[in-house]
C-alpha cells in the first residue's frame, strides 16, 4: 500500500500492511491522526511496539525521532464492548440513584476509599427495560378498645381510694389543729384553709379519675375570709303549688340528704296561695314554705349543705362595729345568698358573746346565752354566766373551731330536749311578738322558722310558744334570734315571710346559706 491510496478507515488492512514488512514511514501515517496527505517529505518515524525490546520495528532512533506506542489490537466486537465500557464508567449518575457498588481502582488511596464505601448501600438505577419494584401496599391500620378487665379496675380503684385516705388522715393529723382565734388571715387560718384545699382536691381528683369505675361525690369549700359566695345557678330555683312536686326534688336529693330525714311534709297545712320555694345543686338544698300550726303562721326554711363553709355571716360593710345599716334582702343579694335570715343584730345591744371570722369582738357572757357556729357547720351553746374568767372565750372559740358566734338567745332546743324559759333580759319573752329561730336536725342539715303578724290578725308567739312549735318538727338544737319587724327570710331576693308592717327593718348582719359550686365549673 503506497501512500497515495491510504484508506485511514480501513485498521485492519494497515496492519496486515506492517505485517508484511512495511515501511516505517508508512507505519507513522496509522498512529496520526487522519488528515490529508501533505505534499512535502515527512521527517522519519520511529514505531515502538508495546514491548520495544522485542518488537521488529525497533530501530535505533535519534533526537530527531519521534516515537508512538502502539495501542492494542481489538476486533470490531471487542472495540465496540470497550467503548460501551468506557461509556457505562464514565457517564454521570443521576441524582436519585448511583450504581449499587464500585470498583475500587488501582492506586486509589485508603483516604478516598471510605468516601466510596458510602454510596455502596444507595440505591441503584434501574436499567433500561426493566421494571421497578412496586411498594407492597400498607395494611390498614385496625384500632381494638382494650377494656380494661374488672379485676383490674376494682384494684385501681381501691388503690386510689387507700392513698386518698391516707392523704386525708396526714391532713387531719397535721394540718386540722384547733386553731384560729385571731382573724381570717392569721397563719392557724392559712393553714386551715390549705387544709380544705387539700382534702377537696384529693376527693375532686379521685372523682374524676374514678368516674367511669365508680361514684365519688365531689366536695367544694368556701373560703371563711370571702365575703362574697358564688352565685347561684338559676337553673336551681323553683316555684310550685304542688307537694308532690318537692317529694320528687327530694327523691333527686338523695346522695345530698345522704338518708337524712327530711323536715318537709307533703300533708302540712299549706298557707293557701303561697307557692312552695326551692333550689337544689350538688352542694345544697333549700326547701321553704308557710304552714299554720296553732293557728300561727309559720314560715320554714329546711335547708342541707354538703360542707359546713357554706353557713355564713355577713356583716353591713363587712365589718364590726360599722353604724352602716342595711336591709336584710340588699346584705343577701350582695352575697350571693341562696337563703338568709336576720341575725342578732349585734350592733343594737352590748350583751353576750360575738365573733367574727374567727376574731372575738365582744365577751360579755353574764346574762345571756350565746350560739356558736363552728366551722363543720355545728351550733355550740353557752349559757349565761359561762366563760366568764379571762381568756376563756378565746381558748373556747380555739379548741372548738368557731368561725362566728351571735348573741341573743335564749337557747329553745338543746341535745333534742325541750327549754324553758322563765324570764329573760332582751327580747320580751313573755309578750306575743313576731320571732325568728335557727335549729338544726342532723349532721348540715338545718330548719329556719319565723312567727310573724299576718293582716288576717293571727297570732304571733312567746319565747316558750316558739320554742314549743320548733321541738314539734323534731329539731335537735335550735336557738333564738332576733324578732321584731326584723325577724324574715329571705329567698330570691325578697322576704318570703310577711314582715311587721309590711316593710324591712335595716339591720347589722344576717346569717345565710351558699351554694360551693364554683361558678367556672358550672359554666
Amino acid at each position: 500500500m503506497s501512500k497515495d491510496n491510504y484508506d485511514f478507515n480501513d485498521l485492519d488492512a494497515i496492519l496486515a500492511e506492517f505485517r508484511d514488512g512495511g515501511t516505517a514511514e508508512d507505519t507513522s501515517i496509522q498512529a496520526a491522526e487522519p488528515v490529508n496527505p501533505a505534499p512535502e517529505a515527512e521527517p522519519a518515524v520511529e514505531v515502538y511496539s508495546s514491548h520495544a525490546e522485542d518488537s521488529p520495528f525497533s530501530a535505533p532512533g535519534s533526537d530527531d525521532t519521534v516515537r508512538y506506542e502502539l495501542p492494542p489490537i481489538y476486533s470490531r466486537e471487542e472495540e465496540k464492548e470497550r467503548k460501551a465500557a468506557q461509556k457505562s464508567r464514565f457517564r454521570k449518575a443521576s441524582p436519585e440513584t448511583e450504581p449499587a457498588a464500585e470498583t475500587e481502582e488501582p492506586g486509589e488511596s485508603e483516604a478516598e476509599a471510605p468516601k466510596k464505601k458510602r454510596r455502596l448501600g444507595r440505591k441503584a438505577k434501574t436499567e433500561p427495560g426493566e421494571e421497578k419494584p412496586k411498594k407492597a401496599p400498607k395494611e390498614a391500620r385496625v384500632y381494638v378498645k382494650k377494656r380494661i378487665p374488672w379485676i383490674l379496675r376494682a384494684l385501681m380503684t381501691l388503690v386510689f381510694l387507700a392513698a386518698a385516705l391516707a392523704a386525708l388522715v396526714w391532713t387531719l393529723v397535721y394540718l386540722h389543729p384547733a386553731s384560729g382565734t385571731l382573724n381570717a388571715f392569721s397563719a392557724a387560718d392559712a393553714k386551715l384553709r390549705l387544709a380544705g384545699k387539700l382534702d377537696e382536691y384529693v376527693n375532686n381528683a379521685a372523682a374524676d379519675a374514678l368516674g367511669d369505675l365508680t361514684y365519688i361525690k365531689k366536695v367544694y369549700t368556701l373560703q371563711e375570709s370571702a365575703t362574697v359566695a358564688p352565685a347561684p345557678d338559676p337553673d336551681g330555683f323553683g316555684t310550685t303549688y304542688d307537694p308532690a312536686d318537692i317529694t320528687e326534688l327530694i327523691n333527686r336529693a338523695a346522695i345530698l340528704i345522704d338518708g337524712q330525714k327530711m323536715i318537709f311534709d307533703p300533708t302540712a297545712d299549706f298557707v293557701p296561695d303561697e307557692p312552695i320555694r326551692y333550689y337544689y345543686d350538688d352542694t345544697i338544698l333549700v326547701i321553704t314554705w308557710q304552714e299554720y300550726i296553732e293557728q300561727r303562721c309559720c314560715t320554714f326554711a329546711e335547708v342541707k349543705v354538703a360542707h359546713g363553709s357554706q353557713l355564713r355571716r355577713k356583716l353591713a360593710e363587712d365589718s364590726y362595729s360599722s353604724s352602716v345599716q342595711l336591709y336584710a334582702s340588699d346584705m343577701a343579694n350582695a352575697s350571693n345568698a341562696v337563703v338568709a335570715m336576720n341575725g342578732d343584730f349585734y350592733a343594737f345591744r352590748d350583751l353576750g358573746i360575738t365573733a367574727y371570722q374567727r376574731k372575738l369582738y365582744r365577751n360579755n357572757p353574764a346574762q345571756v346565752d350565746s350560739c356558736f357556729f363552728t366551722a363543720s357547720g355545728d351550733m355550740l351553746f353557752t349559757r349565761a354566766g359561762e366563760l366568764m374568767g379571762e381568756g376563756e372565750a378565746e381558748a373556747f372559740i380555739e379548741a372548738n373551731d368557731v368561725v362566728f358566734a351571735v348573741a341573743f338567745g335564749p337557747v329553745l332546743v338543746d341535745n333534742g330536749e325541750l327549754q324553758y324559759c322563765s324570764g329573760y333580759p332582751i327580747g320580751e319573752v313573755n309578750t306575743e311578738y313576731s320571732r325568728s329561730c335557727i335549729s338544726m336536725t342532723d349532721e348540715l342539715h338545718y330548719l329556719l322558722m319565723t312567727i310573724n303578724h299576718t293582716p288576717d290578725a293571727r297570732p304571733r308567739a312567746t319565747i316558750n310558744e316558739l320554742a314549743r312549735i320548733i321541738y314539734s318538727k323534731n329539731v335537735w338544737k335550735a336557738y333564738t334570734l332576733d324578732g321584731g319587724q326584723t325577724a324574715e327570710i329571705i329567698m330570691m331576693g325578697a322576704p318570703i315571710n310577711h314582715v311587721d308592717f309590711g316593710v324591712e327593718r335595716a339591720v347589722s348582719d344576717i346569717i345565710y346559706f351558699a351554694t360551693a359550686i364554683p361558678e367556672e365549673v358550672r359554666r
